[in-house]
């Protein structure tokens, strides 16, 4: 079936089962629109930034939104039709009704949560305890983070988020959560530094570090294991040769490890001597003590693990040494 043919077909398809997949309105906009309505011009802007990575008020690509309401909330899901058109091309209808019909339960699930309620009523005191810290690329992200709370290190970002919900049933662990605007924490009326030092340790509480010297003690480790921070750890030396992954207990987005507060000075004790970092995805740093390899080798490798691996798991493309005189991180130019 031809491009056209199919976009046909889906809105045909999306009309048939609109009561099916439970949404209230259906918009399809074609590749070069544009609007004179500001909220349509506020889509058209987010949509090119969030598939795009540009910032244009001129449409890329053909899209499918899906507006699903409740009272006054108006939840949005959007679909690239390109992106839908591949999944037809590799597993026929069958494919597209998956990530149409996930897309949308999971829009939904986020509507019903409690959390829009608190946010709606910009209020600190309700949402302080569900702050949290997630680690991003920098410039992946850098148009959406614009109107957001942040840290910039290197070329990546440090983004303060707000947990909605975190479901964890043994099999699945699922996390949904939504950035904070830079209007919120002003509506607050607390300082930003504040907010972000009760967010990272909200993080360090729900995620210890973890540090663990063969990649295999990745795979369900038990909760003790690699707690190179505790007091009683048994941890106290890194061997020069070694290469430890850093992580946390939930391994998700685990790279926040590397920034809590003492992780990398005592990481440097324990190696006795500076060290290379490597991001190799959000969920993980690798490191390597300073002499036993040499930097462009370790970039050579992390861009080919991002050629590899997924898209939205990429961190970093650079290379970082800790020094242990000064206790700084410092991206290297290689």
């Amino acid at each position: 079936m031809a491009y056209k043919e199919f976009i046909s077909q889906l809105q045909k398809k999306l009309e048939e089962k609109k009561e099916e997949l439970g949404y209230d309105k259906i918009v399809f906009l074609e590749d070069g629109t544009t609007s004179s309505d500001e909220k349509d011009l506020s889509i058209i802007r987010e949509t090119n930034i969030k598939y795009h990575k540009t910032e244009s008020d001129v449409l890329i690509g053909d899209y499918v939104i899906l507006y699903q309401y409740e009272g006054k909330r108006e939840q949005m899901c959007r679909f690239h039709c390109g992106q839908l058109y591949r999944e037809y091309e590799s597993g026929s209808w069958t494919a597209v009704w998956e990530q149409i019909f996930s897309s949308i339960e999971a829009s939904r699930k986020f509507m019903e949560l409690e959390i829009m309620d608190l946010l709606e009523k910009d209020e600190y005191a309700p949402l302080k305890d569900k702050l949290f810290i997630r680690p991003l690329n920098f410039n992946n992200h850098r148009y959406e983070l614009k109107n957001h709370i942040y840290r910039r290190v290197g070329d990546m970002a440090l983004v303060l988020y707000i947990l909605a919900s975190d479901e964890n049933d043994g099999e699945r662990h699922d996390i949904l959560s939504v950035k904070v605007p830079k209007s919120s924490v002003q509506t607050w009326g607390i300082e930003e530094e504040e907010v972000w030092e009760n967010a990272m340790s909200n993080t360090y509480i729900m995620a210890p570090p973890r540090l663990y010297l063969n990649p295999m003690e990745l795979v369900n480790p038990p909760y003790h294991k690699g707690a190179f921070m505790a007091l009683n750890s048994d941890i106290t030396s890194l061997p020069p040769l070694a290469v430890p992954t850093v992580t946390t207990t939930t391994q998700i987005n685990g790279a926040i490890a590397m920034f809590y507060p003492g992780v990398m000075k005592r990481i440097a004790e324990l190696f006795g001597d500076d060290y290379y970092i490597a991001f190799t995805g959000v969920s993980e740093a690798r490191l390597h003590k300073k002499g036993t390899i040499q930097p462009r080798s370790i970039l050579m490798r992390l861009k080919h693990m991002n050629k590899t691996f997924d898209p939205s798991e990429t961190l970093s493309n650079k290379v970082y040494l800790y020094e242990t005189a000064n206790q700084k991180l410092r991206q290297l130019e290689l």
